[in-house]
């Protein structure tokens, strides 16, 4: 599997990429190119253009959650075709809370006209070696759409997650459950730890040690000092935008 970051919050010096508070994955696997997530504009199709990535031919469209620093990017007509599968929670569509909305900006008859609808809770197979988790059990929040992505990898499994509002200890029990594999080797993806208080990281931390984890690359929702409580545990991953990540 090859994980291209389209966009991420932090760019490298001297890679000319856009960076933004949003996230898009480009994702080639068992012969699929998915787009996971699309930022919060045009952005990442700029990035793409600039990195050689097709995106109109892509096979899918996987959604990690409704919020707008994931969905934004839908408003544009050019990524993807009339065959391309679009995957996500059935409720990734209501995001309003009070007087804010940030869900998606795009309905959901709209994307039905332009591509293969695919809005599940239950937890589904991509391809061959790719699982999307659908509703996460025993999510702390209002936001029960939020999922990842889990690939059975030669070293284990390896989760990939928009921000982890389910909770980033729960994605990892479920994903287990889910594909009867006990051994995780590694994460990318927001984990959403700027709100979390230090008892509540350093018990993440303890968990991923305990699960000897391998491969760790918080991103997007995780602040300097999250990142910092963590090395304590497992050594952190630095990637940004225009990185590309390779897993076997």
């Amino acid at each position: 599997m090859k994980i291209t970051l389209l966009v991420e919050n932090n760019s490298r010096i001297d890679n000319y990429l856009l960076s933004e508070a949003g996230l898009s994955l480009f994702i080639e696997c068992d012969g699929k190119k998915i787009l996971f997530d699309c930022g919060y504009s045009s952005i990442f199709e700029q990035n793409a253009k600039q990195l050689g990535i097709d995106l109109e031919n892509i096979t899918d469209i996987i959604i990690s959650h409704g919020h707008d620093d994931h969905t934004g990017g839908l408003i544009s007509k050019s990524i993807g075709n009339s065959s391309t599968i679009f995957t996500a929670h059935t409720n990734i569509f209501d995001k309003k809370f009070d007087i804010v909305d940030y869900s998606c900006p795009v309905s959901k008859e709209e994307l039905e006209n332009r591509y293969k609808l695919n809005l599940t809770k239950k937890p589904i197979k991509i391809s061959d070696k790719l699982w999307f988790l659908g509703e996460i059990p025993n999510n702390p929040t209002k936001d029960i759409d939020d999922s990842a992505i889990v690939y059975l990898s030669n070293k284990g499994l390896f989760i990939i997650t928009g921000c982890s509002h389910a909770g980033i200890i729960n994605i990892i029990k479920y994903a287990k459950k889910v594909t009867g594999i006990n051994k995780i080797y590694g994460i990318i993806g927001g984990l959403h730890l700027i709100d979390k208080s230090e008892d509540e990281i350093n018990n993440i931390g303890l968990f991923f040690k305990d699960e000897k984890i391998e491969y760790l690359a918080p991103i997007h929702c995780c602040n300097l000092k999250s990142k910092i409580i963590l090395s304590k545990y497992i050594d952190i991953e630095e990637v940004c935008t225009g990185d590309i990540i390779e897993v076997e």
